[in-house]
């Protein structure tokens, strides 16, 4: 191999930063080429988004609507904005409009796309995008400001505008510049549309019937320019399911999917909101024990019932982390080789222990087995694990009746100190919870 040639610069820029650096990455032979393609399939694409939204809305005029916005001026448009181009100079208002980007804090209903429509008029005349300030100062901003909060809707405004003297300069422009039909209802409807669509495209046949009955031929072009807007990319999936396809479902069948899919969205939301209070919660409780963990004298260590807590003492409360002597621990007066039960006990089947803890004596009676679901051994066996618990925080996990972890919901507890261990277990009584490992 002797020479790489990409397809176009951005390729070029590509290799360059993933290739070896020893290899060379020569220049492209037809840099223009790839460009010129993708801009075509720009064009096409959007076209193609203009037929499928006419037969989705069932709208007739396409023609018309191309005398008005050519496919030239719309090809013309696509290549700078393939190029990231921004409009300026002597082109169309209507490349201006499909073009127009807010970043001012306009009001969001309808008075917000009447702001919208002078900020265009104002680039227009400017023959290049304006700062908002400029577009503050104009009397029919001025207008238009005295509505907000007014809650007026398209056809309010403008037979306001239409009263105002102050407000029939600015309409008499607008009429001049595009004098075959009504730009202000056109431009409303299509910022209206583009708003409503950029997420996501979705037919209301409702909605779109108010808007062809409201608006006639305003609607339509306002159209037109959704469709180039949106694309085939963004409009095919709709346009498959208004005709509908023999292989896909009905549309009872897919509403019945969207409303699970929803409620699952719903609930998974719901969970993860519960998971970070549960989060939360244990932040809560881990800060409280730290601060009480730094307040707890020696002593109060010595007599706990757990032994050694597991922190270092005089070191400021940091953890230690280091593995504790057994002989800290109390051992079970039934592993203690002097350890002689009363002679009043021997005999019997099930006996009664008595042992020693750091609190002085416990006495577990098993003579009534159905006051407790767990049996002697058992019970002896969680309490000497308890009292061998090396330090807080601790995770406990819930068993089945076949001596299996749980996986059920909440099978998992974490408890950060000994009182709250002994208050979840004898809150549950019934439940079979031992330490995880």
């Amino acid at each position: 191999m002797k020479h790489i040639f990409p397809l176009d610069l951005e390729a070029k820029r590509e290799y360059e930063s993933s290739f070896d650096e020893h290899i060379k990455i020569d220049n492209p032979i037809w840099p223009d080429t790839i460009s010129l393609i993708k801009k075509k399939q720009l064009f096409q694409n959007s076209m193609q988004g203009v037929r499928n939204i006419f037969n989705i809305f069932k709208l007739d005029g396409i023609e018309k609507c191309k005398k008005l916005i050519s496919e030239d001026m719309v090809e013309d448009m696509l290549s700078n904005v393939y190029d990231e181009i921004r409009p300026s100079g002597d082109i169309s208002l209507w490349v201006y409009l499909m073009r127009y980007e807010r970043h001012s804090f306009y009001p969001k209903e309808s008075l917000g796309y009447f702001m919208d429509i002078v900020h265009i008029i104002v680039n227009f005349m400017s023959k290049k995008e304006v700062e908002d300030y400029k577009v503050e100062s104009t009397d029919i901003y001025k207008i238009l400001a005295t509505y907000e909060g007014q809650g007026y809707k398209s056809n309010d405004i403008l037979h306001l505008l239409k009263r105002n003297e102050k407000a029939s300069g600015f309409l008499s422009k607008i009429a001049s510049f595009v004098p075959d039909v009504d730009f202000i209802l056109i431009a409303v409807n299509y910022l209206k549309l583009r708003d409503l669509y950029k997420d996501e495209f979705t037919y209301d046949d409702k909605f779109i019937s108010t808007c062809k009955a409201s608006f006639g031929e305003s609607f339509t072009i306002a159209s037109y320019m959704i469709g180039i807007a949106l694309g085939h990319d963004k409009t095919y999936a709709c346009f498959y399911e208004s005709l509908p396809l023999a292989i896909y479902k009905s549309k009872e069948e897919m509403a019945a999917i969207l409303l699970r899919k929803q409620e699952e969205r719903e609930r998974a939301k719901f969970e993860m909101e519960c998971i970070e209070r549960e989060r939360d919660r244990e932040r809560e409780f881990e800060e409280k024990r730290r601060k009480g963990g730094k307040k707890k004298g020696k002593k109060d260590i010595e007599n706990s019932p757990f032994a050694q807590s597991g922190y270092s003492q005089g070191r400021g409360g940091y953890p230690t982390w280091g593995r504790q002597s057994e002989e800290s621990f109390p051992p079970c007066q039934e592993d203690d080789p002097s350890y002689i039960p009363s002679t009043t006990d021997r005999g019997y089947e099930y006996e009664t222990s008595r042992f020693k803890t750091n609190k002085g004596v416990l006495q577990v009676d098993t003579s009534n087995e159905t006051g407790n679901l767990f049996g002697k051994e058992e019970f002896l066996e969680k309490d000497i694990q308890a009292r061998k618990l090396i330090s807080f925080p601790l995770k406990l996990q819930k068993y089945t009746k076949f001596g299996k972890p749980s996986k059920a919901k909440n099978s998992e507890k974490v408890v950060y100190t000994k009182e709250e261990y002994q208050d979840f277990l004898n809150s549950h009584p019934e439940e079979k919870w031992e330490p995880k490992k």
